[in-house]
C-alpha cells in the first residue's frame, strides 16, 4: 500500500524518483528499480515532472470522498489525500492507474490488497476503511498518515542508532505477526513500507503495502495473483526461497525484517550489485558481513547476533516467527535500558488524534453504524412515499428525458471537424488514441470548446498524456472558414503530459486537437486499452499579467520603467517579449526564476537586429541584464527557457515569473 505523507513533507516526490520504464517509485540512491530491475539513473527526467493540475482534484468519489491533493506515484497507483464530505475527516487513497485498471491480474490483486489489510487492525498496520469501483475506477481508502517512511528517514540521516532501529523494527514484527497469525504473509517488506510517525511517546511505525501479500495454505492454485514463474518482491531485502520461486512463509518476512534492520543500522543494504540479478545471486550464495563492519557507525553484538539469526540462508534456522524476533528485540531494549518509551498504548493514540482531522477506523465504524440506525427510523416512512413516488415518476420522465446528461467521454468518431465532440468548460473528458486512420495516419480527436464573450479570456487545457506515445495538443480557430491552427504544445518525450496555460482566448469557436507526434517513415502507434484525460478552463486576465501572444519582436508587450509583469511559460516552447515603453541612458532587465525552470533573458536591438543572452544563473534561479542606453520601443527583451534545458519545452500554468524594467544611473 503506497504511503500517505503531508504536502509539506512532500517525501513522495522529494526524495523518491519513478523508474521510467514501470513507474515505481524508488529510493534516490538506487541503482535499479526495485521492481522491474531497470537500470536507473540513465534517464533523470521522470523525477523532474512538471507540476500540472490534475484533473481529479475536487471530484467526488463513490458519493463520498472528495479528492483533495496528489500525494504520490507508486507502481501500481496513485494516492490522494481526500476527505469523507460526511464525515469531515482526512483519509488517504488509492486509485489503481488507468492502463492497468484493463489488466484482470493486477485488479484481482489490487482487490487482494484490499481484501487482505481490511482483516488487519494492529495499531501498528495502516488502517483500511474502503475500497471499490467508481466512474470505472478501482479505489482503496486507508488512514492518513503523517510523517515519512523509514527510508527516506536513513537516506536523510544515515545509519541510525540500535536502540531507535530496535524499537521501531519491534513494531513491524508486531504488525506483521498479527497478519502471520491470521495466515497472511506481506512478502514486500522494505524500508519504504515501514511509514514513521513522530508522537509525544516515541516513533511510531505503520506497516504498508500488502499489495504482494498472499494467504498462506492456499490448495486452489488458481487463487494465486502474481503470474507463474514470476519474481515479486525488492531484491534487496528479498529471502532466498522467495528468489527460487519457492513457497514463501512468515520466516521470509523474518528474513526481510533482518535485512531491514541491516539497512537502517549499518545505512547501507546488506548485499549489493550492480544488477538486480547480481544482488538476488549474493542472497543465495554469499555470506552476510555483519552490520558492525560496515560504516563508522557504532552497532553493538546483539544486532550483529539478532541479524545473523533472522537472514539465515535456510528458512529452518531462522526465527521461527516475526514474534520470536520480537521478542529478542525488547530484550536487547531492556538490557539497554530503552524500553520506556518503546510501547503505546491504543489509549495513547485515540487521545492523541482526538482533536486531528484526520479519520480513524472508530470514525468509520461509527458512521456506518449511525447510517444504519437512520435507515431502520426511515424505512416505514420511505414505503409511505413510494406511492407519491411513483405518481410523479412519469412527469419528471417526461420533463428531464429530453435533457441529455453532460457527457465525459468522447464519441468516435471524432476525427473531422463537423464530427467533432463538443467538450463543456470544467469537465474531465476521457479519450482513447486508439486504431489508426491508415499505415501512415494515426488517430486524432477533435473536441469543440467555445469562448461565449463578451471579451478575451485566458484559456488553460490539462492533457494527462497516454505512456506508450508522444503526444501533441493542439488548438484551432473555428469559426469564419476553414479550421486556423493557433498554437501546439508538445513536450517531446513519450507520456508526458501537456500544457496549455493562460493563452488569450478571443470570443468564439475553436477545436482542441489531440494526436500522436507522427514521425515520417514510422507507423503511428495504436493504444485502444489506455485513457488520456482532457480538461480546459477560461478565466478573466488580471491587469499585471502579461499579454499574449507576445512570442517576437513585432507582438512584444511595451512596459514602463519600474511597471511590474506576471508573465508564465504557457506551453512548450513559448517565448515572452518586452520592450521599454520610454527611453532611458540604461536599464536592468530583471526576471525572476520559476522553480525547476533555467529562464534566459536575450537582450535585443530591433534596429540592429543584435541579440544577446544572458544566463548567469541556473534552474530555479532569477536573471538580469544591463542595456545601454535603451531606446523606447526599439529596447527590447525575451524571457524563455535555456535551449539546452532538458526541460526546455516544460510549461508551468500556476507557477509565474516577475519581470520588470528598472532605469539604472
Amino acid at each position: 500500500m503506497s504511503r500517505a505523507p503531508t504536502a509539506d513533507e512532500s517525501a513522495m516526490t522529494v526524495d523518491l524518483r519513478a523508474c521510467s520504464n514501470c513507474g515505481r517509485m524508488n529510493p534516490g540512491d538506487a541503482r535499479f528499480c526495485g521492481a522491474c530491475g531497470y537500470q536507473l539513473g540513465a534517464d533523470t527526467l521522470e523525477t523532474e515532472k512538471p507540476a500540472v493540475a490534475d484533473p481529479l482534484v475536487g471530484r467526488v468519489i463513490a458519493d463520498r470522498y472528495r479528492i483533495l491533493a496528489l500525494l504520490g506515484r507508486g507502481g501500481m497507483g496513485v494516492v490522494y489525500k481526500v476527505e469523507h464530505i460526511h464525515i469531515g475527516k482526512l483519509m488517504a487513497m488509492k486509485l489503481l492507474h488507468g492502463e492497468l485498471s484493463g489488466d484482470a491480474a493486477t485488479v484481482k490483486r489490487f482487490r487482494r490488497e484490499a481484501e487482505v489489510v481490511a482483516k488487519l487492525t494492529h495499531e501498528n498496520t495502516v488502517q483500511v476503511f474502503d475500497h471499490g469501483k467508481s466512474d470505472g475506477m478501482m479505489f482503496l481508502v486507508m488512514e492518513y498518515l503523517e510523517g515519512t517512511d523509514l527510508g527516506v528517514m536513513i537516506r536523510r540521516e544515515g545509519a541510525l542508532d540500535f536502540p531507535r532501529v530496535a524499537k521501531i523494527a519491534q513494531q513491524v514484527c508486531a504488525s506483521v505477526g498479527e497478519a502471520h497469525a491470521m495466515g497472511v504473509v506481506h512478502r514486500d517488506l522494505k524500508p519504504e513500507n515501514v511509514f514513521i510517525l513522530q508522537t509525544s511517546q516515541g516513533e511510531r511505525a505503520k506497516v504498508l503495502d500488502f499489495g504482494l501479500a498472499k494467504l498462506r495454505d492456499q490448495s486452489d492454485a488458481n487463487l494465486s495473483v502474481t503470474r507463474a514463474g514470476a519474481i515479486v518482491g525488492t531484491p534487496y531485502y528479498m529471502p532466498p526461497e522467495q528468489i527460487r520461486g519457492e513457497t514463501v512463509d512468515p520466516r521470509g518476512d523474518v528474513y526481510a525484517i533482518g535485512a531491514m534492520i541491516y539497512k537502517a543500522c549499518a545505512g547501507s543494504p546488506p548485499f549489493m550489485a550492480d544488477t538486480p540479478m547480481g544482488v538476488l545471486t549474493k542472497h543465495l550464495t554469499e555470506e552476510l558481513e555483519p552490520p558492525s563492519q560496515r560504516g563508522n557507525v557504532h552497532v553493538p553484538e546483539e544486532a550483529d547476533a539478532i541479524v545473523a539469526k533472522a537472514m539465515r540462508k535456510k528458512p529452518e534456522d531462522r526465527y521461527p516467527s516475526a514474534e520470536a524476533l520480537r521478542q529478542d528485540l525488547l530484550a536487547y531494549l531492556a538490557q539497554a535500558g530503552e524500553l520506556s518509551n518503546g510501547e503505546m498504548s491504543l489509549g495513547d493514540i485515540s487521545a492523541m488524534r482526538e482533536h486531528q482531522p484526520l479519520a480513524t477506523r472508530a470514525d468509520v465504524d461509527g458512521y456506518e453504524r449511525r447510517l444504519a440506525r437512520r435507515g431502520r427510523a426511515l424505512h416505514a416512512l420511505l414505503a409511505l412515499l413510494v406511492a407519491g413516488m411513483l405518481a410523479g415518476a412519469g412527469f419528471a420522465y417526461q420533463r428531464y428525458a429530453s435533457e441529455p446528461a453532460v457527457a465525459t467521454t468522447e464519441t468516435e468518431p471524432n476525427d473531422e471537424p463537423e464530427r467533432a465532440n463538443r467538450l463543456p468548460e470544467g469537465v474531465a473528458f476521457t479519450g482513447k488514441l486508439g486504431q489508426r486512420q491508415s499505415p501512415e495516419n494515426g488517430d486524432r480527436d477533435l473536441f469543440r470548446i467555445a469562448n461565449p464573450g463578451p471579451g478575451t479570456r485566458l484559456l488553460g487545457v490539462r492533457f494527462s498524456g497516454l505512456p506508450n506515445l508522444d503526444a501533441v495538443l493542439a488548438l484551432f480557430a473555428a469559426s469564419g472558414g476553414e479550421p486556423s491552427l493557433r498554437v501546439a504544445a508538445d513536450v517531446p518525450r513519450v507520456g508526458a503530459p501537456e500544457v496549455l496555460a493562460n493563452f488569450p482566448l478571443p470570443p468564439g469557436e475553436y477545436l482542441l486537437q489531440v494526436r500522436e507526434h507522427w514521425v515520417q517513415g514510422q507507423p503511428p502507434v495504436e493504444n485502444v486499452s489506455d485513457e488520456y484525460t482532457l480538461s480546459w478552463r477560461l478565466r478573466e486576465r488580471a491587469a499585471d499579467e502579461e499579454i499574449e501572444v507576445n512570442d517576437d519582436a513585432q507582438r512584444a508587450q511595451r512596459v514602463g520603467l519600474g511597471e511590474r509583469v506576471t508573465g508564465y511559460i504557457g506551453w512548450g516552447g513559448d517565448v515572452d517579449t518586452y520592450c521599454v515603453a520610454e527611453s532611458a541612458d540604461a536599464v536592468v532587465a530583471e526576471v525572476s526564476g520559476i522553480e525547476d525552470m533555467n529562464l534566459v533573458l536575450v537582450g535585443l536591438d530591433t534596429v540592429r537586429g543584435t541579440r544577446t543572452d544572458q544566463d548567469a544563473e541556473g534552474r530555479g534561479a532569477g536573471e538580469s541584464a544591463r542595456l545601454a542606453p535603451a531606446r523606447s520601443g526599439r529596447t527590447c527583451v525575451e524571457v524563455r527557457v535555456a535551449n539546452e534545458d532538458r526541460l526546455a519545452l516544460r510549461a508551468s500554468a500556476e507557477r509565474a515569473y516577475g519581470f520588470r524594467f528598472q532605469a539604472v544611473p
